[in-house]
């Protein structure tokens, strides 16, 4: 009887025999069905348009498939990929030989045409949004499946198609030529019309893949679920070697102390000891990422071990993939959330981003780790910025006291500082002005100004440029984030001042926090990176980031505009949460406001390496700051 609802590891909305599922789709239920089995899954709420791609895309599939003589081979619809973001649209899995088996990602699009617009993606005619082009898609999935299928019974051939069901043949060429496939993918794009114009079942199983699939035997196919999911020896190796390979991931003074005691720790769980969580704090700057990119380099590949790294942070997460560059290691940087199993090492990066809700980091060690010996997290209770998230060391020594037995507490502190050219002074000179007692600035280490306006902020931020050097400027979240059609204004940071000599009004803006959709032109001119690779990518120099896309990420100089949120009077600070367009601050009172939006500017204060400009749109808070920072203001 086919299912629809995943009663293995295996997440999905629907699995069954092909000829089993194209009778399914007769029924008036069936989408509904598939609707909760979508949300028993853990997806979320499917959104209509995904619920109207199925009604649409679903049924020409299983009609080919049908056609082609394939009703015996099993397919997964909305099969996932572990706890990504990703689902591949249908699998298909069938037989070769006594104990292989043959998985065919199909990617469904009810495309006729689209347009390139940049590598691997496309915009569709009339439409605004940006795609990820099929051909990279179905490679990604195809990448995954290789590089994280295990088993010690059943070898797994992964084969991939593109399916443009609306498409004619010329269509479906159209698209395939303005994709790129990585080196060793074939990825055919099939269009309707093919499927309709094949002449016999052997022409059309050839198109999709499966010439020489057979019915996937019972044995085969409980192999098939009962499979180990974890990354390859060749993957592992891949991420490990990246990892070391890294400049920014190498280690000195208190990071080697750490490291090496944790690794005492990791040794001792293995050989029977109690569970351990080891907190390791330190400030901005202080090597958190590097030494948890250094554990997961040391141990993802160790099989007694097998670490995995998470974060809440999108931001570092995106950023990870790409910096590494390994095909199929998306799963190993990924939000913590999900129940982990085959690990003994769990590194939790920026753990003071972690949600409160459900339980928080206390439920997530307690019930999804349960079977993991040491849970590394890397914290800092200064950069909580929203009221629902965060954790406190205190908290972790409490829950780890409830646990049976009790889990054992290691701390460790961070106290080098390797961003803000090192200096101690300006780090400590941030967190009087935040939190203590503002003192006027003295130091000679780092490269501190108040910039007049916006203008003579972009002018420093133009001559790092010149230098070569990494330059970006960041915002308090005071300006709107609202969605624009195609052609018009971005969003965007928009500052007026009184302009010199005479009180001239003068205008800055810039756009911010670019969504994908957002990053390529309606002429097809590259706007710049979406908000997630602002701090690190070309381009990002002309947009303005904010504390979520900054957040765990460096670059050399960092311009801050301090908005209307945080003001200066009578000595103090005062928040104005009214001033803030984060939707999570609604509702938040004026006094924990106050508390986020000081985390919030040292977040963006301390992002540059060698310099940083401060602005505020405030005119009594700028008055303030300049009277602390002498010298120039450029």
């Amino acid at each position: 009887m086919p299912e629809t609802s995943p009663t293995t590891p295996l997440r999905f909305v629907h699995a069954g025999r092909v000829g089993d599922t194209a009778k399914e789709l007769r029924q008036p239920d069936f989408v509904e069905r598939c609707v909760s089995a979508y949300r028993a899954a853990g997806f979320g709420e499917p959104g209509e348009s995904e619920i109207r791609s199925w009604r649409n895309s679903w049924p020409p599939l299983m009609d080919a498939l049908v056609r082609a003589g394939l009703e015996n081979l099993y397919v997964y619809l909305e099969f996932a990929t572990l706890d990504t973001e990703s689902r591949i649209d249908a699998l298909l899995v069938g037989s070769r030989a006594t104990d292989d088996a043959i998985a065919v990602v199909v990617e469904l699009k009810q495309w006729t045409e689209a347009n390139s617009v940049a590598t691997n993606l496309v915009r569709l005619p009339g439409s605004e949004r940006l795609w990820t082009h099929p051909l990279a898609q179905t490679a990604g999935y195809m990448a995954f499946l290789d590089q994280w299928f295990g088993s010690d019974t059943v070898e797994l051939e992964v084969r991939g198609v593109a399916f443009l069901h609306n498409a004619t043949r010329s269509q479906a060429d159209s698209v395939r030529d303005s994709g790129r496939l990585p080196s060793g993918y074939r990825v055919p794009v099939l269009s309707g019309e093919e499927t309709r114009d094949a002449k016999s079942q052997a022409d059309l199983r050839q198109l999709f893949q499966c010439g020489d699939v057979q019915e996937l035997e019972e044995r085969v196919h409980r192999h098939f679920e009962e499979a180990r999911w974890r990354g390859s020896e060749s993957l592992l190796a891949s991420v490990a070697a990246a990892v070391r390979g890294e400049p920014s991931f190498k280690l000195v003074g208190d990071q080697q102390t750490a490291l090496l005691d944790i690794r005492a720790r990791v040794q001792s769980a293995l050989d029977g000891g109690r569970r351990t969580v080891i907190v390791v704090q330190g400030g901005p700057g202080s090597g958190k990422t590097a030494l948890a990119m250094r554990l997961l380099g040391d141990y993802v590949n160790n099989p007694d071990v097998r670490a995995r790294y998470g974060t809440p942070s999108g931001a570092l997460t995106r950023n990870l993939r790409e910096t590494l560059e390994v095909a199929g290691s998306d799963p190993l940087f990924q939000l913590p959330k999900n129940k982990v199993r085959d690990s003994s090492l769990m590194i939790i990066d920026e753990v003071h981003r972690y949600h409160q809700r459900s339980g928080g980091l206390r439920s997530y060690v307690l019930g999804n780790l349960s079977e993991v010996r040491v849970v590394v997290v890397f914290l800092d209770e200064r950069q909580r910025v929203r009221p629902n998230e965060g954790v406190t060391e205190r908290e972790i020594r409490e829950f780890a006291q409830e646990a049976t037995p009790p889990l054992d507490v290691v701390t460790h502190n961070l106290n080098g500082s390797f961003r803000c050219n090192g200096s101690r002074e300006f780090n400590t000179w941030v967190d009087d002005l935040l939190y203590e007692q503002p003192r006027t600035w003295a130091g000679t280490d780092y490269d501190l100004a108040v910039s007049s306006n916006p203008s003579e902020m972009e002018r420093w931020l133009d001559a790092c440029l010149e230098e070569e050097r990494s330059a970006r400027i960041s915002a308090g979240f005071c300006w709107g984030w609202d969605e624009v059609r195609l052609g018009e204004a971005l969003p965007g940071v928009r500052i007026e001042w009184a302009g010199e000599p005479h009180g001239e009004p003068q205008r800055w803006e810039r756009p911010w926090n670019l969504r994908k959709d957002q990053t390529i032109a309606a002429s097809g001119e590259f706007v710049g990176p979406e908000s997630w690779l602002w701090a690190t990518r070309p381009g990002g120099d002309r947009q303005v980031g904010c504390v979520y896309t900054a957040q765990g990420l460096e670059y050399d100089d960092a311009g801050v505009i301090l908005g209307p949120d945080l003001v200066r009077r009578e000595g103090r600070w005062e928040a104005r949460p009214e001033e803030s367009r984060d939707k999570a601050m609604r509702g938040v009172s004026t006094d924990e406001y106050l508390d986020l939006a000081k985390n919030t500017y040292r977040v963006l204060m301390t992002r540059g390496m060698r310099s940083c400009r401060l602005y505020s749109t405030d005119e009594g808070t700028q008055e303030f700051l300049a009277s602390i920072v002498p010298g120039t203001t450029s």
